[in-house]
């Protein structure tokens, strides 16, 4: 005689059987996925986090890149690539009379003196005034190019003051000042021409002691001598002989 299961029994057998399939099938199938997508999440994460350093790198590097005309013309202004010695002079002649002086004497050197990428142009200078003269004059050369809020600002050339010597002058002495200066102005690059050319070529110009420039010669403490053999005095302009 057999014996039946009884129908709870059934109906358990059934329902642990459905939930044994159910687990298998998980494990089976939807793990491994789950576990896929999971890793494909932190890849997704990983690969958004490498696109935003290297977009933030791309735009660092364009707004690094970005150079201004205005920039360029102001650091060209400073220091240009031309010696320009007529336009050096004008411009230290300007710069003493704001200050209220007149170069007795401005010599530039006959070579340039060469650097690291730029070349320095040695020209000394003397005047007669008073030490509160000779400051502003320093003061206003130093102002020509500085930096401010770490933005080039230039209103003209880069001028250095190599060396500063002065005393009583006589007379009338004190507080009058005989000040003897010698002034680097700047070139970019290497290889220049003279700032003077050698005898029997034209000069850039010199200055005599009332500030006017001659076309050849050398300039002394009385003036400057020009082609004619004319020679400016500080009262003005006398035959030499001829």
């Amino acid at each position: 005689m057999k014996s039946s299961v009884p129908q709870p029994v059934v109906i358990i057998l059934i329902v642990i059987g459905f939930l044994i399939a159910a687990l298998g099938g998980y494990f089976l199938l939807l793990g491994p996925q789950r576990s896929k997508a999971a890793s494909l999440d932190s890849q997704i994460v990983d690969t958004q986090s490498s696109v935003d350093s290297a977009r933030a790198l791309t735009l660092q590097a364009k707004q690094g890149a970005k150079i201004r005309v205005a920039d360029i013309f102001r650091l060209t202004k400073a220091m240009p690539d031309q010696t320009d010695m007529a336009g050096i002079l004008l411009e230290l002649n300007q710069v003493a009379q704001d200050s209220g002086i007149t170069f007795t004497q401005i010599t530039p050197a006959t070579v340039a003196v060469a650097l690291s990428g730029y070349e320095a142009i040695p020209i000394t200078v003397e005047f007669e005034g008073n030490f509160y003269e000779l400051s502003d004059l320093l003061y206003r050369l130093r102002n020509l190019v500085d930096v401010r809020h770490g933005a080039l600002d230039s209103s003209g050339r880069l001028f250095a003051i190599d060396s500063v010597d002065f005393a009583e002058a006589s007379p009338p002495g004190f507080p009058q000042i005989k000040a003897h200066l010698v002034i680097d102005a700047f070139v970019y690059g290497i290889g220049t021409a003279p700032t003077v050319e050698p005898a029997g070529g034209a000069s850039t110009g010199t200055t005599g002691a009332t500030g006017a420039t001659g076309t050849t010669g050398a300039t002394g403490t009385t003036g400057a001598t020009g082609t004619s053999g004319t020679t400016t005095t500080a009262a003005g302009a006398a035959p030499a002989g001829g």
